[in-house]
């Protein structure tokens, strides 16, 4: 029995060697070292497509295009794009569901802030979320102060959605 089993273990070791060396001798074998696991699996997306006021404005009231706010609530209720939705970066819970559902039907989402820069840590949020939204997510050249100035439609008024939000984070 003893016998056996240590012939067991030389020809696994033997077809191990060899295994081994067919590896090393082929021109498409593994390599054996120097492997380093890949440290981010994500490939990295390209900046999304920037539309300047007056493009932007050519795309509203489409019933498939989205314009999405992302100042604070009270910034929102100051004066937004007339039938923005509200998106806060800081968003979760309904407020953060409600929104999604809303960009799940859009075939062009608008995000803006305040000026472009606001508005790019949002749109690099979303597109990593949801990598069918990535090609359709665009940025608001200039934010809100530049649609304000182009004179394209405001309107005003706090977000139902914040309200709620709001009266449910209170003791």
């Amino acid at each position: 029995m003893l016998g056996s089993l240590a012939r067991a273990v030389a020809l696994l070791a033997l077809g191990g060697a060899v295994g081994l060396a067919v590896n090393v001798a082929r021109k498409d074998g593994v390599p054996l070292a120097g492997f380093a696991p890949p440290t981010e699996c994500k490939a990295e997306l390209a900046p999304p497509q920037l539309a300047g006021p007056d493009a932007a404005a050519a795309l509203c009231g489409r019933p498939d295009v989205v314009i999405a706010d992302t100042r604070p609530a009270a910034r929102y209720a100051e004066g937004h794009v007339a039938g923005a939705i509200h998106l806060p970066c800081d968003a979760a819970g309904r407020v953060a569901s409600e929104a999604m559902a809303h960009l799940d039907a859009a075939r062009t989402i608008i995000v803006y802030g305040e000026v472009t820069e606001d508005a790019l840590p949002v749109a690099a949020t979303l597109r990593r979320r949801s990598p069918e939204l990535a090609a359709r997510v665009m940025v608001l050249r200039g934010g809100f102060a530049a649609w304000s100035q182009a004179g394209q439609a405001c309107a005003s008024g706090p977000c139902d959605d914040c309200k709620t939000t709001a009266a449910s984070s209170s003791p």
